[in-house]
């Protein structure tokens, strides 16, 4: 789940923010929302795509999650 969660999220960096591969990998696995994904004590990993897609979008537009404790 987690490996698919983590590249349907890239693949929507790269296809709706217009980033390089390269820059959508980068942005995700440097981010508070992917150290939250890895940490199966959050429940992230159950959640959408979607879903993570849009917490990645709010830490990247505030600079912090304020979704997940």
């Amino acid at each position: 789940m987690f490996e698919g969660i983590s590249a349907d999220v890239v693949s929507y960096l790269v296809e709706k923010n217009d980033m390089a591969l390269a820059e959508a990998i980068a942005t995700f696995h440097n981010s508070e929302t992917f150290q939250k994904l890895e940490d199966f004590e959050t429940g992230l990993y159950m959640e959408s795509p979607a879903y993570v897609y849009d917490m990645l979008l709010s830490e990247l537009k505030y600079g912090k999650l304020s979704q997940i404790p």
